[in-house]
């Protein structure tokens, strides 16, 4: 193994452009990696609470739809594609919060929480390929 890269940090700030996310035709998001520390710090405080019920105001909450909140504000960065009534959606953080925490009859909310985490978890694959060529092995 290779040492020389051993100070050499990864920006997982940027983000990357992922393109051909399965249900999502026609989409494309920048991402980070699902690596992301800030991102790992507040899914990890939510598997916690998890193992008790999640519940508010209007009852149990669904895991799924708090994690949308980490998503947004740790993963997705932008998008192209996305429409509302046939129009192209401009990225907006509150919108895309909005969309990610959706509890929708549609699905929606589900649909795009899981391309944007699927999104992520193939920046997190590349960096891992990345580290693992500079690593020498």
């Amino acid at each position: 193994m290779d040492i020389g890269n051993l100070t050499k940090k990864v920006d997982l700030n940027e983000g990357e452009w992922i393109d051909d996310i399965p249900d999502m035709e026609g989409v494309r998001f920048k991402v980070r990696s699902t690596n992301f520390k800030p991102y790992k710090v507040a899914t990890a405080g939510l598997a916690r609470r998890s193992g008790k019920k999640l519940r508010t105001d209007a009852g149990i909450v669904d895991f799924s739809v708090i994690s949308g909140k980490a998503l947004a504000e740790h993963i997705l960065l932008d998008w192209e594609g996305p429409t509302e009534n046939g129009k192209p959606l401009k990225y907006d953080a509150k919108r895309a919060l909005a969309i990610l925490t959706a509890d929708d009859s549609f699905g929606i909310g589900d649909a795009f929480r899981r391309a944007v985490e699927w999104a992520g978890d193939q920046v997190a694959e590349r960096i891992r390929e990345t580290a693992t060529e500079a690593a020498g092995n």
